[in-house]
C-alpha cells in the first residue's frame, strides 16, 4: 500500500520522496477513486456468484481510510511496480520470440503465449490488491499466479532438453508430492502473511505467545507441510543416489534440502523475533526457489519417464 494509486504513485511516474511533494488534497481524491473502483469488483464478484467476497469487501472499512505517506513502503511497492514492468517487457519479446516455432513446434509458442497472459493477468490484479487494501485471498491468488506463469515458461525452455536419464516411479511420486505439499505450502504461508498483515492494522503484536491466537491452524498446516516437505525431499535425494545415474537432480534436490533448512529457521526466526523484515524476505524467497526447483524437477521427471518407456 505504499502508492495509493495503480499505475502510477501519487499521480506521478516516480514517487516522491517526502510528504511535502505530496499532491494536494491526494488523500480524498485517491479515496474516492478507490471507493469506485472497490465498488465495480464487489458487483462484479456478486454478478459471478462470490457474494460472500463481494460483502467482505465492501465491509471491509480499512480500505476506505486514507493511507499515510511512508517513503520506505512507497519505494519498495515502487521497485516492485518497475520489476513487473521489467518482467512484462521480457515475457512479451519471449512471445514474440516463440513465433518463430509456430509451425514446427507450436508448443513452445502456445507455452509461451500462456505465460505471457498470465504475467499481464497479474499485473492487473496486482492494481486490484491496491485497490482492495490486500484483501484476503487476492494476495495469495497474486503470488499463486505468478508461479503458474513460471511454470509455462519453465516448460516452454526445457521443452526440447533432453533428460538426464532413466528415474524410477518411486522418485516421480516423491517429487510430484514434494510440489504439490510446497504449493500447499506457499498458500497456507501467504495466508498466514495475510493473518499477519491483518493483525498488523489493529496494532497487535506478533510473538511466541500470542502466535497461536493470532494464526491459528493456518500456521500449523503451514508448519507441518513444510516438515513433511522436507522429509519427501531427504526421501527422494537418498532414492535418487542409490537407484539412478543423475548426479545434476542429486545436486538439485540437495541443494533444495540445504533451501529447505535455511527457510525452516527463517520461519522460526520470524516467529521468535516478531517478523523482522530481513526474515520474512529470506522466508519467502527461499518458498518461491523451493516451488521453482519442485516444477523444473518435474518437468525432467516426466521427460526421464518417457525415456524409459522408450
Amino acid at each position: 500500500m505504499g502508492c495509493p494509486d495503480w499505475p502510477k504513485c501519487f499521480g506521478v511516474w516516480i514517487p516522491p520522496t517526502s510528504a511535502d511533494e505530496l499532491p494536494k488534497g491526494y488523500e480524498q481524491d485517491y479515496l474516492k477513486e478507490r471507493k469506485e473502483k472497490v465498488h465495480k469488483l464487489a458487483n462484479t464478484l456478486d454478478n459471478i456468484g462470490w457474494a460472500i467476497k463481494a460483502k467482505a469487501l465492501r465491509e471491509n472499512s480499512v480500505s476506505m481510510e486514507p493511507h499515510a505517506f511512508n517513503v520506505r513502503k512507497t519505494y519498495t511497492e515502487y521497485i516492485n511496480r518497475l520489476w513487473g514492468a521489467l518482467t512484462g517487457i521480457i515475457t512479451l519479446l519471449a512471445a514474440v520470440s516463440s513465433l518463430q516455432f509456430i509451425r514446427k513446434k507450436s508448443v513452445i509458442t502456445v507455452l509461451t503465449g500462456l505465460g505471457l497472459l498470465f504475467v499481464l493477468f497479474n499485473a492487473w490484479l496486482g492494481s486490484v490488491v491496491v485497490d482492495t487494501d490486500l484483501l484476503g485471498g487476492v494476495v495469495t491468488l497474486h503470488f499463486v499466479l505468478a508461479f503458474i506463469a513460471v511454470a509455462f515458461f519453465l516448460l516452454a525452455n526445457t521443452w526440447n532438453k533432453k533428460a538426464e536419464g532413466n528415474s524410477s516411479k518411486t522418485i516421480t511420486v516423491l517429487i510430484g508430492a514434494g510440489l504439490v505439499l510446497s504449493v500447499l505450502q506457499l498458500i497456507t504461508g501467504t495466508g498466514v502473511r495475510e493473518l499477519v498483515d491483518s493483525a498488523s492494522k489493529v496494532g497487535s503484536e506478533i510473538s511466541m505467545a500470542n502466535y497461536m491466537e493470532i494464526l491459528g491452524v493456518t500456521f500449523n498446516i503451514h508448519r507441518v507441510l513444510a516438515l513433511v516437505s522436507g522429509v519427501v525431499v531427504v526421501i527422494a535425494y537418498l532414492q535418487n543416489r542409490s537407484k539412478t545415474n543423475r548426479p545434476f537432480t542429486s545436486l538439485l534436490l540437495l541443494l533444495m534440502i540445504g533451501v529447505l533448512i535455511v527457510q525452516a529457521l527463517s520461519g522460526i526466526s520470524n516467529i521468535r523475533f516478531g517478523f523482522p523484515v530481513m526474515a520474512q524476505l529470506i522466508h519467502v524467497t527461499l518458498g518461491s526457489l523451493t516451488v521453482v526447483g519442485f516444477i523444473y524437477l518435474m518437468i525432467f521427471e516426466i521427460k526421464s519417464n518417457r525415456l524409459h518407456v522408450n
